[in-house]
């Protein structure tokens, strides 16, 4: 399974609290009445960012970008980002829908859970950094380090000593920029950063507790050398909100209702989302 990623924020003329209402309401809406999001986003997760954090208590700075949301979204495989972008009914009713700004992060992940406390539950506070890689290693060198140098470190010096509730390292893969070509997404930065890593928090006061605890800052500066290009990367520090998942033992939502043929929903969709409104009722027709 893979995951797919966009970090955005509010369009030029919005504001922040527009842009959440919208994504968080109209854009689930659609999202949930669409069979084709349905089938193939096995999960999806919305962040929005605290607005009062402040670089100094974080180990990497804020982007001068000012990323507002994180979109995580699971799927099958490759194919299933191509399709999710591309697929007519998305296209028809997803992108007409048009409220954020056209710039996005984006990128295509493996990922992996590193640590997770025995009583977790998804939601809440969590750090996301997006690292970028050292200009000297590739992205295949990068990845295996990540996992291999970063990981132990990060379990020993943070997640061992209780400061998170969950650490989860995703390694981009090589896509095709192309296949972003006509949707949405074709101005996103793809590959800016080689890797993204998730700390969960049991509350925002937690979050500076890896720049001031001098164990969990040692973790994190002693595996950077030869990997990770520390000024070239980024911090969010955002609320989770699980939407659906239908993946995720102990988790699970349940089966959308326009997965069923029965009902209203699926009735709905069934005639289509042409302007609908503008046909002569039955009545009328001669």
């Amino acid at each position: 399974m893979l995951k797919f990623t966009l970090a955005s924020r509010h369009m030029e003329g919005g504001t922040r609290e527009r842009f959440f209402y919208e994504w968080s309401i109209i854009h689930v809406s659609l999202m949930l009445t669409t069979p084709s999001v349905m089938q193939l986003f096995k999960r999806y997760v919305q962040h929005f960012n605290v607005a009062d954090v402040t670089d100094d208590m974080l180990v990497y700075p804020l982007s001068p970008d000012k990323w507002e949301s994180f979109a995580e979204h699971w799927v099958d495989s490759y194919q299933g980002v191509i399709d999710s972008v591309h697929n007519r009914e998305y296209v028809e009713r997803m992108q007409a829908h048009r409220f954020g700004s056209h710039r996005f992060i984006t990128s295509v992940s493996n990922f992996e859970t590193i640590y997770q406390r025995q009583d977790f539950c998804s939601g809440g506070v969590k750090l996301i950094h997006f690292l970028k890689k050292n200009s000297g290693i590739s992205q295949g060198d990068f990845n295996q380090r990540f996992r291999s140098v970063r990981a132990p470190k990060v379990q020993e010096g943070i997640c061992s000593a209780g400061l998170v509730r969950k650490y989860v390292q995703n390694m981009l893969i090589d896509i095709d920029p192309a296949i972003f070509k006509g949707s949405l997404f074709e101005f996103g930065s793809i590959g800016l950063y080689a890797g993204i890593e998730e700390f969960w928090f049991d509350d925002i006061s937690d979050v500076a507790r890896l720049h001031t605890d001098v164990r969990a800052l040692n973790a994190i500066r002693s595996s950077e050398p030869g990997l990770i290009d520390a000024g070239g990367s980024i911090s969010m520090v955002v609320n989770e909100r699980v939407v659906w998942d239908f993946v995720t033992p102990g988790e699970l939502s349940p089966r959308p209702a326009i997965l069923n043929p029965e009902s209203l929903e699926a009735a709905i969709d069934r005639q289509g989302y042409q302007p609908w409104e503008l046909r002569p009722r039955a009545a009328e027709v001669k």
